[in-house]
């Protein structure tokens, strides 16, 4: 995947839709090469397909309707845009965007924890009983 790609997905996380597309267009155009017809994407997909694979996003349809492309790219790019996309987002966000609702039940009773293995140690290890200092263990 090109970075300039996913710089473009961070840096428009507040832009609109429109501008986001026009801007990503843009980016691939520059990547990719000029958009292909839908004839010849169909009749060179193999290439098509090969391109996307090696991280080169290809773009289909008319560039005088934006709205009206498509863009094929690897499965593995497309998590990456997921995850450039979340960089940067409050914990807040994150865990909104997971679908977490916080509990809103009675109270929560928290027992003791266990002790830590540094905890037995300072207080008293009775393996470490009876060495003196400086000693080998």
């Amino acid at each position: 995947m090109d970075a300039r790609i996913l710089k473009q997905v961070q840096e428009s996380r507040n832009a609109s839709r429109q501008v986001l597309a026009d801007r990503l267009v843009k980016t691939i155009v520059q990547i990719g090469g000029d958009p292909l017809t839908v004839r010849r994407a169909r009749d060179e997909l193999s290439a098509v397909l090969r391109k996307a694979r090696n991280g080169i996003p290809q773009l289909i349809g008319s560039p005088t309707a934006s709205e009206d492309m498509a863009v094929v790219i690897a499965l593995k790019d497309l998590a990456e845009f997921v995850i450039a996309a979340r960089q940067g987002e409050s914990l807040g966000e994150a865990l909104d965007a997971i679908g977490f609702k916080p509990y809103r039940g009675d109270r929560i009773i928290v027992g003791q924890g266990r002790k830590s293995e540094l905890g037995q140690l300072v207080r008293g290890n009775p393996a470490r009983r009876g060495r003196k200092r400086g000693s080998e263990p």
